[in-house]
């Protein structure tokens, strides 16, 4: 797997290297048994419809959304709008953060 971390968690920043979305950067919902991780970043690719990515096309961040990860391992409901808050606070980490950059 690419990236500056080996395993992902939900809620954590991946962001796309590969296929029509490269560059997009997402938050992990779940990784599936078959290895594919489910991806979404609210607005293109809401909750109710995540991305499926093959693991080696993501980057991953060392970046976490713990109240993101929180609610999904409890299952609770998480909406569009706390998962683009989220993308939107950690990409602000990301960027005031150069060791963060790899």
């Amino acid at each position: 797997m690419q990236g500056l971390v080996g395993e992902v968690r939900p809620g954590q920043l991946v962001s796309s290297t590969q296929g029509r979305d490269a560059g997009r950067y997402y938050l992990v919902l779940h990784q599936s048994e078959d290895g594919f991780v489910l991806v979404t970043d609210g607005e293109y690719r809401g909750i109710e419809k995540p991305k499926k990515k093959n693991p080696k096309h993501i980057k991953v961040w060392p970046l976490v959304s713990e109240s993101i990860g929180a609610k999904l391992a409890s299952r609770s409901k998480v909406t569009n709008a706390e998962i683009m808050s989220e993308l939107a606070e950690l990409l602000k980490k990301l960027q005031e953060e150069p060791l963060l950059k790899g």
